[in-house]
């Protein structure tokens, strides 16, 4: 997938909401919409989504509306879509949606509105990566003209990822050589794979 720094400025623009911070791990529900640019998207254009190859984020599903991951996309002047999730991008960013429109076109200021986690027919949302981190990227590129040359937008959506609540609390005790002991103690937040603070406890 080639990439052109062609007027990224008049390619539009992507807006999440919410905007986070989420609990890693947790299932939320992220509406991604993008505002066609001046050039709209041509016939068999496309826009694409991606997120870092190394990342646990579930991946879309899209025929089981009651189900976590559930993910649509509408376009506000009913054009045709075409959705599929697949490793189709350059690293570090190869988990990718794609949506081209199949049938009809965008108008500068047309909107594609993708539902990551769409609950309105009972999905509990779409399942977040479970590890700590700032500024998750959901990279945006845009194919225009539909010549499959994508253009970065110059803003693209990101969240930031934190730690839950503590919901077990862990100690232990360490025999020295010297026959002094040494102990500790941490606590696992909920929904993470990070233990954001480990010390001495006081016994």
């Amino acid at each position: 997938m080639p990439y052109t720094k062609y007027l990224p400025e008049r390619m539009g623009s992507a807006r999440l909401t919410p905007g986070g911070p989420f609990v890693a791990g947790s299932h939320q529900e992220l509406t991604l919409t993008y505002t066609a640019g001046d050039f709209g998207i041509d016939d068999t254009g496309m826009l694409k989504i991606s997120w870092r190859t190394t990342s646990d984020m579930s991946k879309p599903q899209f025929d089981q509306p009651q189900a976590a991951n559930y993910t649509t996309v509408e376009a506000s002047n009913d054009a045709r879509l075409e959705v599929w999730f697949d490793r189709l991008n350059i690293r570090p960013y190869a988990n990718t949606l794609l949506i081209r429109v199949g049938r009809g076109y965008l108008r500068a200021g047309d909107t594609l509105t993708v539902r990551f986690g769409d609950r309105r027919q009972g999905s509990p949302g779409y399942r977040l990566q479970t590890n700590v981190e700032a500024q998750v990227e959901l990279k945006t590129a845009v194919d225009a003209f539909a010549t499959y040359e994508f253009c970065e937008l110059p803003v693209q959506p990101a969240f930031d990822l934190v730690a839950g609540p503590a919901v077990r609390w862990n100690r232990s005790c360490r025999h020295l050589p010297s026959s002094a002991s040494r102990s500790g103690s941490r606590w696992s937040p909920k929904m993470s794979g990070a233990i954001p603070r480990q010390g001495p406890a006081k016994l």
